[in-house]
């Protein structure tokens, strides 16, 4: 039997008892099936196939005949009623005398079509899986199947300094911070980057109307966004200027003179750079403190730009790269990519040249396994170009590198993305004092007199950020986001806050019927003599032991949208049971059940949560 996860009992149990079924079949057949390697084929074909019944009083595990019916000459029907038949036989024996101690978990199995259907023993399935969500072990254990980690570098947030940071800046942000909890939450090591744009046209068009054309005094506080809106003003004025050819000529002069100088590295343009780039990084480090989001790595543009301009003047001596009129690049045709410019012909690079020199310095750990640069759609044939220019350099990290893209942010009517040069998205300093202003009022102000102050400020910032993480994250990546708040924020429906509020709500359950002694001690009991007699009890016993296939290929496939969707449906079945299955009514082992339940929803509920960046206030 191959590995399996400590989560994985039912799927387990489910393929041990079909490989008995096979087994008894071959020997009716006349055949045998005990070759190691015929039945690791068959293994591998089960694990591939299992499915879930489409509806629950079906069974919990299914799995489709097919794939046999040409090797024993039967059709699938056939196959699935015999071996159900041949199950049953084997689950009317005493339990010391079934063939596999994994037929304990499986109450009956049923044929449907050519389909085989599992209904579990929830008695035994809840002690064998709630203990260890409980006490939280479970979420300890690895989940990536490897003899050995992955240490992957995950890069996200490119924000461009000298220019504000809007809402169509969080999606990157929160999409790659995600990327990288739920890559740690399977037991890989992630290292985390940032990779601010430091360097360009737009940066000199504000550094020279800043000193050339602005009078008025610099603000003592928010900078940064005060640089963005004159930067939003330069353009502007550039643009209106554009409409006498003689006046653009001069100010193009003169910007590229800025330029120069910065390219130079001093100068009172390069000074003044040098301070406003502070500016600018003061503004994201606000942003991410109030995400809180960190990095292992800041690297910037401008420590990339010299040695990626050396490294293409290295390559080009090599004979990789051509030359034509003091220009160099790369013909990509052969690949269907284009010709790649490297260098222009003033010896300046572009964003593609600096990103050959981010992927040498993001590797330069040995034991890097890959990177991903999380960057939205638009950019798709600049990394493809970029990965396919590092492998014909010779670089082996090209192939370990893949660019994780996503779609825009636009406004609540989905019209319009948002943009820093028409300062049509709002700043974020501002979308955070709207938003938790917003909590404050609509939920949290009823408990100004039983809550401390600061914690109403802190429930406010977490159900805030936790409305629009989740907003961002609930849609996959490929899918356009309509950013709305007065939507986002509702305490109904698939939102943050909706999930917020079912994780404090087990909580305040828990603390109501029992103390926090008590509680975990009924959780350990209960597993004893778990009792599931309710439907809702049972879905949503099977669903939470579905959390952990939900984070595995949300870290597979780097969508986190899985882990959202998982986690709206365990809330939905929670209240579902919640209302079904009375916890005050009930006594004994069944009280013990259900208050286990409450608990694991809880563990459950805030280890995706937190998988998602997403802090769970433990009361709202």
């Amino acid at each position: 039997m191959q590995q399996f996860f400590a989560h994985e009992v039912l799927k387990h149990a489910a393929i041990a008892t079909t490989l008995v079924a096979l087994r008894e079949f071959g020997r009716r057949g006349g055949g045998e099936l005990q070759a190691p390697e015929q039945l690791a084929k068959i293994e591998q074909t089960i694990v591939r196939s299992l499915g879930i019944p489409p509806q629950f009083e079906l069974g919990q595990v299914a799995l489709p005949c097919f794939a046999f019916a040409k090797e024993f000459k039967r059709s699938p029907a056939d196959i699935a009623t015999e071996f159900a038949a041949i199950i049953a036989t084997e689950l009317a024996k005493a339990p010391s005398d079934r063939a596999v101690p994994e037929l304990s978990l499986v109450a009956s199995a049923a044929a449907a079509g050519g389909f085989l259907n599992f209904s579990a023993d929830f008695s035994t399935l809840g002690a064998a899986i709630l203990p260890a969500i409980c006490d939280g072990s479970l979420f300890q254990k690895p989940l990536h199947g490897r003899a050995t980690p992955e240490h992957i570098v995950v890069e996200y947030s490119q924000p461009n300094t000298h220019k504000a940071m809007h809402v169509g800046h969080l999606r990157g942000l929160i999409l790659g911070d995600a990327v990288c909890k739920i890559l740690a939450a399977v037991g890989n090591r992630v290292a985390r980057v940032t990779y601010p744009g430091d360097l360009g046209a737009h940066i000199a068009k504000t550094l020279w109307y800043l000193k050339e054309h602005h009078h008025d005094p610099v603000p003592a506080t928010h900078r940064g966004d005060w640089l963005g809106d004159l930067y939003a003003t330069a353009h502007a004025f550039v643009e209106e200027a554009s409409q006498d050819p003689e006046r653009a000529a001069a100010i193009k002069s003169e910007i590229g003179g800025v330029l120069a100088e910065l390219q130079h590295g001093a100068g009172p343009y390069y000074d003044l750079w040098l301070e406003t780039r502070e500016w600018s990084f003061a503004e994201m480090r606000a942003v991410y403190d109030w995400m809180k989001v960190t990095f292992d790595e800041w690297y910037t543009e401008s420590e990339c730009d010299a040695p990626s301009r050396e490294l293409v003047r290295e390559k080009e001596r090599e004979g990789l790269f051509v030359r034509d009129q003091g220009a160099i690049g790369i013909d990509l045709s052969p690949y269907k990519l284009g010709f790649a410019l490297l260098l222009k012909t003033d010896g300046n690079g572009l964003y593609l040249t600096k990103d050959l020199e981010l992927i040498r310095r993001k590797f330069k750990d040995p034991s890097v396994t890959r990177s991903i640069v999380v960057v939205d759609a638009r950019q798709k044939l600049h990394f493809r170009q970029v990965f396919k220019i590092a492998e014909l350099m010779g670089y082996p990290q090209a192939t370990l590198s893949a660019h994780l893209d996503y779609e825009t942010v636009n406004t609540a009517d989905g019209k319009k993305a948002f943009s820093s040069r028409t300062k049509n998205g709002m700043k974020l300093a501002q979308l955070r004092e709207l938003m938790e202003a917003k909590v404050k009022t609509d939920y949290l102000e009823r408990y100004r007199n039983l809550w401390t102050a600061a914690e109403i400020d802190e429930t406010a910032a977490m159900v805030a950020v936790g409305a629009i993480k989740y907003g961002m994250l609930k849609v996959d990546n490929s899918t356009q986001v309509n950013f709305d708040i007065d939507e986002w924020l509702r305490l109904d429906g698939d939102t943050g806050p909706y999930l917020q509020y079912v994780h404090a709500r087990c909580l305040n359950i828990l603390e109501k019927q029992a103390s926090e002694t008590a509680a975990g001690a009924a959780g350990a009991s209960a597993c004893k003599h778990f009792v599931a007699q309710e439907v809702a009890a049972q879905e949503l016993l099977v669903h939470l032991t579905r959390y952990f296939d939900a984070l595995k290929q949300a870290a597979e496939l780097l969508r986190p949208a899985f882990v959202a969707t998982y986690l709206f449906e365990l809330a939905k079945m929670f209240n579902r049971f919640y209302e079904q299955c009375s916890i005050k009514d009930s006594e004994g082992h069944v009280r013990e059940s259900r208050l286990a339940l409450v608990r694991a929803t809880a563990r459950v509920m805030e280890h995706g949560l937190s998988a998602l960046g997403i802090e769970a206030p433990h009361r709202m």
